[in-house]
């Protein structure tokens, strides 16, 4: 893979040309998550990505752009710092 291909090799994004937050991601959630997304959302924190992996709860991650954070929206709707596995 190359930058001619369209590809940046220095991130390399295994959900190929899906979008980060896919269209009708609501779907996706619970409604506990669905609550603290829009309550984070009116705050001015945008939703960054939903990890789909395959046979496995989606992985929710919003960012406090203000901080520059990321956090992750667990399954009960509570908010817990983002550790990113795949960077470690």
């Amino acid at each position: 893979m190359t930058a001619s291909d369209g590809v940046n090799p220095k991130n390399k994004e295994k959900r190929g040309t899906h979008p980060a937050v896919p269209y009708g991601y609501e779907t996706l959630l619970t409604e506990d998550q669905r609550y603290r997304v829009d309550a984070c959302q009116r705050f001015g924190w945008e939703l960054h990505f939903i990890r789909r992996p395959l046979f496995a709860t989606p992985t929710v991650v919003l960012l406090d752009s203000n901080n520059n954070k990321t956090w992750e929206v667990l399954v009960s709707g509570e908010l817990s710092p983002f550790v990113d596995s795949r960077n470690l």
